[in-house]
């Protein structure tokens, strides 16, 4: 859809209905003939708008002339109106900010037990879907456990995607057996069979909750290939950072990594760890990270990689409060990758203002991706009518 020139405003009232159910309507103005009555008329639509404006070495298009209306305007009016010059990287940002809330607000999602409690649990799950539309489903616990039961550990594609993980690990713990292996395959193998019965585009569990005891392993390799395939997979049912995770993949259009960040101001550093992360976190088609395979930390039921992530590699952090009115972020740098005795993907950041995130601090997971992602994010959350929490020195 589009392509149409506009020469007077009749033009543009005549096309609003074809225009109508666009997502964004990009405006790239080559005359200053009625711009300002143009300007009025498209705003009409009701539509997302983004001004391009190009000002080049020799030339210089009438509209330019024009733009500070645009700014004085519609622009400062209207949140989903943006006036964007030369700069084609902007464009670009601003257009992946709307289609990350697009596919959050079209997000189908199930979500395997209760929401989490620790995380505002169905208050949390409630305000997501009355401020963001996305659908949830729920299934009990019982239910899946009856799911993977249906499933026997002997079953070939099972072995296969037990095969597959150990087989592409660098090193294979000697605490990882054959059954729990093979227990941690069937929970991906099933989990997935849902997805594709029935839609989903996002998933969490509840996986930290007592309910452990009664499918007896975890998710971790599941959402680790969930999140390689572009699959959203989140942790411990926390409804919050699962609209985080879904904003940012789709603005970065790689996998993220959600996290327990341990800040530590005195030395501007960040410390994140989880017992499972994409290994494709430099972007689908790219070359995957390496990690080893060993068993989740806490409880040692299910499968597990410890992810090597890129040292010296920029990456964007953030969380948002359980009632979804602010989210904090930052970019940072990797330092190393650390050995801690704690979640067993884990990785130093090297930050800013590390002071501001624990003065600030939202949510309590957050979410890691790779690449400098702050502009677009906060285009996302003015679109969502959130507030972003940045420093100064950021």
């Amino acid at each position: 859809m589009g392509g149409d020139i506009i020469r007077s405003f009749p033009d543009a009232l005549d096309l609003a209905r074809k225009y109508r159910d666009c997502d964004v309507l990009v405006v790239f103005a080559v005359s200053g003939a009625g711009t300002r009555k143009l300007l009025e008329t498209l705003t009409t639509y009701g539509q997302p708008l983004i001004f391009f404006n190009k000002i080049e070495k020799n030339r210089m298009y009438g509209h330019a002339l024009y733009q500070q209306w645009y700014q004085m305007d519609a622009v400062k009016e209207f949140k989903e109106v943006d006036l964007v010059i030369n700069n084609y990287d902007e464009l670009i940002g601003k257009l992946k900010a709307h289609r990350a809330v697009k596919r959050l607000g079209e997000s189908k999602v199930l979500c395997i037990g209760e929401p989490n409690e620790f995380f505002a649990g169905g208050l949390a799950a409630r305000a997501a879907v009355n401020k963001f539309r996305p659908a949830i489903d729920y299934m009990s616990f019982q239910t899946f456990k009856e799911k993977l039961e249906e499933k026997s550990l002997k079953d070939t594609e099972i072995e296969n995607v037990k095969n597959q993980f150990l087989d592409k690990a660098e090193t294979i713990s000697s605490e990882v057996d054959e059954e729990t292996s093979l227990m941690s395959a069937r929970f991906y193998v099933v989990l997935k069979e849902l997805i594709d019965e029935n839609g989903y585009e996002a998933v969490t569990a509840n996986c930290l909750s007592g309910i452990l005891d009664l499918i007896e392993t975890t998710p971790c390799i599941a959402f680790q290939m969930l999140r390689d395939e572009g699959i959203p997979a989140v942790c411990e049912a926390d409804i919050p950072q699962l609209v985080t995770t879904i904003l940012l993949r789709y603005i970065a259009d790689k996998p993220t990594f959600i996290n327990d960040p341990v800040i530590v101001p005195d030395k501007n550093r960040v410390v994140v760890a989880h017992c499972t992360a994409p290994t494709k976190m430099n972007g689908f088609e790219k070359q995957p990270e390496n990690y080893d395979a060993f068993l989740h930390h806490e409880t040692k039921l299910g499968l597990a990689p410890s992810v090597k992530f890129s040292e010296g590699q920029k990456v964007t952090l953030a969380g948002v409060s359980h009632d979804f009115q602010e989210m904090i972020a930052t970019e940072g740098e990797i330092t190393r990758n650390t050995n801690y005795h704690i979640c067993i993907s884990q990785a130093e950041l090297k930050v800013e203002d590390a002071q501001f995130l624990l003065d600030n601090f939202k949510g309590f997971h957050w979410v890691m991706v790779y690449g400098s992602w702050t502009a677009e994010l906060k285009k996302a959350c003015d679109l969502l009518d959130m507030n972003l929490v940045v420093s100064d020195k950021n």
